[in-house]
């Protein structure tokens, strides 16, 4: 039979049902005529004859069922029957009904919503074509280089752009403070992409004299420009430099990241050597050229490097970036969230079996009550795989009803993991219910009522007719009772796998706000200052700005002192410079100085931020821009370079400076990068330098400082107050990031806060899914026992010893469940030991702490039970039964 004409039978058979029935019991009924008239022909009675045909044929619905068996679309008649009779069975019982969807649905729900995390940040292809040919070239290169590399490589099509060129755009209202992107004037090509307005950059516009141009994004052009379709040649003004606009992006661009608002060409001067070696080095990215792959781009890397190595135009170290290579971008993107996310999924995925577990041992339960109507089912003909596909069906719409609203508690779900999730996230706007996660909850919902249904259909499908059709309803037999005490002990070592994680990452975060970051953040506001990067080419003038604004804020009200600093500890932001340290010169096989965290502050830094001062002094006002150079380091740096001896009156050096900084005095440490201590692997010490003094990376007085201010009054009235001045002072000089030094600390434990608060909402929903499960296991036991109960108080058993009897059983449940929980999660905690800190994965105190929950937890589980179970009436109970 071909296809099409099984297909059309199929939709024959199920859509004109009425139709093929009628003509079955024609054709059935004419068969029977037929052949009774040939009996009747061959001289038998009409009467005989009937019942002679009736004998051969076995009845006529006997034969009509024999048909509809053989027919294309049996079966899926058959489940959609299967399907209305669970539904109807459901719909019958509510409270039962009601519990096991809500518990499907908070496991399932979960699930798709860390799905979709997943699936938009770690799986969803970036949205370029061919995005699995776009690759991502570790370490950083100075301009020099990225031209040598995009003339050398022969398996890529490189380009760079930066992800932190700060800029001012001016001239459209209020002056505003803007994340750019430098960016060579091939990097549209490679990403595949181009504008939605106007167009990309073109070869060489990255060159001096045609580089005085920007593409916008779609946001901006809508919030500054409120979307003027002219805006394509439009000049504007950006940190005091007229560009012309070229293009807009679209909507939902958001490379290298979502906070970059502009792209500018990087300018490859090779007559600035200076710039062109040496200042604003660059990531990199890269396409594969046809028929090129990614081994092979990787082995070309390291001649690549060899061959840079001699373009400088001065020394360099033999090892420099001799371990770059290439990552697919994606992979690179995602970095560190990976492995969060995927033991987020792993943590839900443990929801969801508690869950199953629990519905599990629902049906278990309610599949007793049934023995007597599966029994006559049995009796009538239902053989035992027409039982299990019945109640597997019953499961699987369970499944997919919690799959249905999962769907929506997924949807809430989404909302706050992104709300608690830091806003850096990679991709975290592009995570969303779609129909990728509407197939994975579909297809987990049926896949969860197979699970939590088979366990149940195949220990109720095992009837024994005769004892399941007395009158009297049996209690549960030995095995189904042993198989939902191992299901609930399974939910329970689920739990506390999950509860102990909470408890470490909460026992973490506590540890971690007890830290000592070095100083002091209550009552202190800071605001960020933007000048244009030119306007500090002449040091004077940049000094006498700050100069202006330290005088005019400590005249606001309630502002009880001011300083500056080009960094703020825990901002995540990092300021270095190149040094030579006294005493430890520059070895000649290294040929590259130390770098060093390089803070730029004023003199009333240390006093307002309550840092002390261990040896030495401060800086004073004295310390100007014509003073001898002075610097003070870290205790730790001192440690580090002079441990045996005194560090004030030691010399550094910035690298590219002749004249040496005298060491005045030494500051106690600050956590600058975060509470946890860390710090990068090529930050070899700290220093601070005197404002007037300071120099950055680009050989430049830094421009953008921290006004940081001791407040007495409202941070929000203050803030007012200090725009104001700065506005009043220059009306095209931008001030944002306004936000006390307390939010800044705070800020900086998101990463484990949020871990900490998933962690904490799953494990709360385990631990109740799992109290849930032993009370109704307790429950059901005890209501099944209420007669041998009845006998034993008649026998003499006091009240206390059956309060304990079936207390005892919780407890007893629990208390396996505690011991293997412990046992895995000794092996599984270990995956969180990148995000705790001062807290092993095997802490004592925290495993106890659980144990003492989860105890806690079965005597609430089994007391009411056991009280009940304690006063019954002996009376009652026998003559009930």
């Amino acid at each position: 039979m071909s296809i099409l004409s099984r297909v059309s039978g199929l939709a024959r058979n199920l859509f004109r049902k009425v139709v093929v029935e009628q003509e079955l019991d024609q054709e059935v009924r004419t068969y029977v005529e037929l052949r009774k008239d040939e009996k009747i022909g061959s001289g038998i009675h009409s009467a005989r004859a009937h019942q002679e045909v009736m004998i051969e044929v076995g009845g006529i619905e006997q034969v009509k069922e024999q048909v509809r068996e053989g027919r294309i679309g049996r079966l899926v008649e058959d489940l959609a029957k299967d399907m209305g009779y669970g539904v109807r069975t459901l719909i019958k019982n509510p409270g039962f009904t009601a519990v096991a969807i809500i518990s499907i649905a908070l496991g399932v729900g979960g699930n798709a919503a860390v799905f979709s995390l997943v699936n938009g940040v770690l799986i969803r292809p970036l949205p370029y074509p061919e995005p699995d040919r776009l690759l991502r070239v570790t370490d950083y290169y100075p301009k020099g280089a990225v031209v040598a590399l995009q003339q050398l490589s022969r398996t890529m099509d490189i380009a760079a752009c930066s992800t932190d060129t700060e800029c001012n755009l001016t001239g459209q209202g209020d002056p505003v403070h803007l994340l750019a992107s430098s960016a060579s004037a091939n990097l549209f090509e490679v990403l595949g992409t181009t504008t939605e307005i106007g167009r990309v950059f073109q070869p060489a516009e990255d060159l001096p004299g045609l580089d005085q141009i920007v593409i916008i994004s779609h946001s901006l052009w809508q919030t500054k420009f409120s979307s003027e379709m002219a805006i394509v040649g439009r000049p504007i003004t950006i940190d005091g430099q007229t560009r012309r606009v070229i293009g807009v992006m679209p909507s939902g661009f958001a490379f290298p990241s979502p906070s970059v608002q502009l792209w500018i060409p990087a300018r490859l001067d090779p007559a600035n050597e200076i710039d062109y070696w040496n200042v604003g080095w660059l990531p990199l990215i890269a396409r594969l050229r046809p028929g090129a792959t990614l081994a092979q781009a990787r082995s070309e890397m390291k001649p690549l490097v060899s061959q840079l190595i001699s373009k400088f135009p001065f020394p360099m170290p033999a090892n420099w970036n001799s371990s770059a290579t290439v990552l697919s971008l994606q992979e690179d993107m995602v970095g560190d969230v990976r492995g969060k996310l995927l033991v987020l999924l792993g943590a839900v995925g443990l929801v969801l079996l508690i869950a199953c577990a629990n519905v599990a041992g629902l049906l278990l339960a309610r599949a007793a009550s049934r023995e007597r109507e599966l029994a006559i089912r049995a009796a009538l003909g239902a053989g035992r795989a027409r039982i299990v596909r019945q109640l597997l069906t019953e499961s699987v719409v369970l499944g997919l009803a919690g799959g249905g609203l999962g769907v929506l508690v997924g949807l809430q779900g989404l909302n706050i993991l992104k709300s608690v999730l830091p806003a850096s996230t990679p991709r975290l706007a592009e995570a969303g219910i779609d129909l990728s996660v509407l197939i994975f909850v579909a297809a987990l919902a049926v896949l969860t009522g197979l699970i939590f249904g088979l366990a149940p259909a195949i220990s109720a499908s095992r009837l024994n007719l005769t004892e399941s059709l007395k009158a009297r309803q049996r209690s549960a037999g030995g095995s189904a009772i042993r198989l939902r005490s191992s299901l609930i002990t399974g939910e329970v070592a689920l739990a506390v796998v999950l509860v102990i994680g909470a408890g470490l990452l909460i026992k973490s975060l506590w540890l971690l706000t007890q830290v000592n970051p070095g100083f002091k953040p209550q009552q202190i506001l800071t605001a960020r200052v933007f000048p244009n990067q030119g306007s500090c080419k002449e040091r004077a003038s940049c000094i006498a700005l700050y100069d202006e604004i330290l005088r005019d804020a400590r005249g606001i009200k309630g502002v009880s002192g001011v300083a500056a600093a080009n960094v703020l500890p825990l901002s995540t932001e990092f300021h270095g410079v190149s040094v030579e340290a006294e005493g430890h010169p520059v070895a000649a096989a290294q040929n590259i100085a130390p770098l060093f965290w390089a803070g730029a502050i004023t003199p009333e830094y240390f006093d307002l931020m309550h840092i002390p001062i261990l040896k030495g002094r401060g800086f004073v006002s004295a310390d100007g821009e014509k003073s001898p150079p002075v610097v003070l380091v870290s205790a730790a740096t001192a440690r580090q370079y002079w441990p045996n001896e005194e560090p004030v009156g030691k010399h550094i050096r910035v690298i590219w400076e002749q004249q040496w900084r005298e060491i005045v005095g030494v500051a106690a440490d600050v956590r600058q990068y975060d509470l946890a201590g860390k710090s990068p692997d090529y930050i070899s010490g700290e220093f601070y330098m005197p404002y007037g003094q300071s120099v950055d990376v680009s050989r430049q007085l830094p421009s953008s400082m921290t006004l940081i201010m001791q407040i007495s009054g409202e941070p929000s009235r203050v803030a007012a107050d200090i725009s104001a001045v700065v506005a009043h002072m220059n009306p095209n000089l931008p001030i944002s990031e306004v936000r006390t030094m307390e939010s800044v600390v705070s800020g900086s434990t998101s990463p484990s806060r949020s871990m900490m608060w998933l962690f904490a909402c799953f494990a709360s929903s385990a631990l109740i899914l799992a109290a849930i499960g032993t009370y109704g296991v307790v429950s059901y036991t005890t209501t099944q026992r209420m007669y041998e109960i009845g006998l034993r108080i008649a026998l003499g058993a006091t009240r206390i010893g059956l309060f304990g009897l079936v207390l005892k059983q919780s407890l007893s449940l629990v208390a396996v469940g505690l011991v293997l929980g412990i046992a895995a999660a000794l092996a599984l905690t270990r995956l969180l030991a990148s995000f705790l800190y001062g807290v092993t994965a095997a802490d004592p105190l925290t495993y106890l702490a659980v144990g003492i929950l989860l105890i806690a937890v079965a005597f609430l589980a089994g007391y009411f039970p056991a009280r009940r179970a304690g006063s019954a009436d002996p009376l009652l109970t026998l003559r009930g039964e």
